[in-house]
């Protein structure tokens, strides 16, 4: 059929209108949907595989650099326990933003039990950082604001962390229910398969999103904002309390050392998940969000799950001098053989 003689457009064409009104009268016209010029740039690649090795590489160091630290106690312990699940589930947004990439648009392996699978398991992890988080925060609070109400050991630790995977898993359900593989004609390249929502089955997504979005970012971001707060002003009155200078004389530094690692993190975390989740929330009331601010929404949460490792690097003189080290073992291993 020679489109061109029926309208005012060609639809085997591979050149489109520029303006945007032009560009929607053209996808109603040829009933297809005008591809992006690439699904995924050279730098986007680039910087999300730089991310992604930096995440893992970090995040293995903090886990196996805590485990070697010979601190004692049920504290020293519940904490190393927490944020080594912390590093667990950034490298996992890392590698399943990655895989996303890979299979979730014009890929053989874009199927339904894939889209499923990848597509629930990074909106579970990305949950779970922010539930981690919370834990951290939850765990510095006590410490700080009620030391002498409530300890936190390793036993409630494990509990801690068990909840909040299974919290994330609950509220990331309908992720794994509605994603799909779904085919749609793109003007030029054909039919392409990708992942996306199913939105025929009747259930008002919209609802089941903004849920989702409320319990794995919102709720969080506002308890991990107060409770911070609480910690500061805890602090801050702390500092001429007799009574504090009484019964943590030789702590108290490395203690506000501790807390304000915490705090750095949460910054961070604040800072990279609010665009993210402002983001969500647009797409959830069906706002028109621009191409770049979703870019960058998403390369904030992935530098979000990279930046805990440098956090305690650079912060944590304890945690220098084991890493240095694992390295001098490392090194000296390499240099025998």
């Amino acid at each position: 059929m020679n489109s061109s003689a029926q309208g005012p457009y060609n639809c085997e064409g591979s050149t489109f209108p520029e303006s945007d009104k032009e560009r929607q009268a053209y996808e109603q016209f040829c009933q297809c949907i005008i591809p992006p010029d690439t699904w995924h740039s050279l730098v986007e690649v680039v910087l999300s595989k730089l991310l992604l090795i930096i995440s893992v590489i970090g995040n293995v160091l903090v886990i196996i650099v805590l485990q070697r630290m010979k601190r004692s106690g049920d504290q020293c312990g519940a904490m190393k326990l927490l944020i080594q699940n912390l590093c667990v589930a950034d490298m996992a947004v890392c590698i399943i933003y990655n895989i996303y990439e890979v299979v979730g648009i014009d890929s053989e392996a874009s199927v339904t039990p894939v889209c499923k699978l990848i597509g629930g398991l990074s909106w579970t992890t990305l949950s779970a950082s922010s539930c981690l988080i919370c834990c951290v925060t939850a765990e510095r609070y006590l410490a700080v604001v009620k030391p002498f109400d409530f300890v936190v050991n390793t036993r409630r630790t494990v509990l801690m962390v068990v909840f909040s995977w299974y919290y994330s898993l609950i509220f990331t359900l309908p992720d794994f229910y509605f994603l799909t593989r779904i085919e749609a004609p793109f003007c030029g390249r054909g039919i392409i398969p990708f992942c996306s929502y199913d939105y025929i089955r009747g259930t008002d997504i919209t609802v089941i999103f903004l849920m989702t979005l409320s319990a794995t970012f919102l709720v969080p971001l506002v308890f991990i904002v107060t409770a911070n707060v609480a910690v500061v002003r805890s602090l801050l009155r702390s500092q001429g309390s007799r009574l504090f200078r009484k019964f943590r004389p030789t702590n108290d530094q490395g203690r506000r050392g501790v807390v304000f690692i915490v705090l750095f993190l949460t910054a961070i975390f604040v800072l990279c998940s609010v665009p993210f989740a402002t983001y969500l929330l647009l797409i959830a009331v069906s706002v028109t969000v621009p191409k770049e601010y979703a870019i960058v929404a998403y390369f904030l949460m992935l530098v979000n799950s990279t930046a805990n490792a440098f956090v305690y690097s650079f912060f944590s003189s304890e945690f220098r001098r084991n890493c240095k080290e694992l390295f001098s073992l490392v090194f000296t291993f390499f240099k025998r053989y």
